[in-house]
């Protein structure tokens, strides 16, 4: 379950950093910093991305076998609707020549998974 919650959420990170590109299709994804990531990679990342977001402090993560880095930043804390302590975030991966971010915000669900806040359009 970690290995897919980071997944998701590095996807995101890419799609939001390439919004033309999400507005066609997803193949820009195959060359996306996500291929480039193995599950070591993602489990290093799930982990320090759940702490950054449980204490609400910035964090990072290094996978020194790969290379892969990351950078989630705490941007805030916000309320929103019957949702408390939402974090809004920045997160950042590289890997093997691969840069993708975005900013997100999170919400702590009532089982305690974070979850990507979709604001009605």
């Amino acid at each position: 379950m970690r290995h897919r919650s980071l997944a998701v959420l590095l996807a995101a990170c890419l799609i939001a950093a390439t919004p033309a590109a999400q507005a066609f299709n997803y193949r820009f994804l195959r060359n996306s910093v996500l291929k480039q990531l193995t599950p070591a990679d993602i489990e290093i990342g799930t982990l320090a991305t759940r702490e950054a977001l449980d204490s609400g402090t910035d964090g990072e993560w290094t996978n020194p076998a790969t290379g892969a880095t990351g950078t989630i930043r705490i941007l805030g804390t916000v309320d929103i609707g019957n949702h408390q302590g939402c974090r809004r975030t920045r997160l950042d991966v590289t890997a093997r020549g691969r840069t993708g971010g975005g900013e997100f915000t999170l919400c702590r669900t009532p089982s305690g998974a974070w979850n990507f806040h979709n604001p009605p359009r």
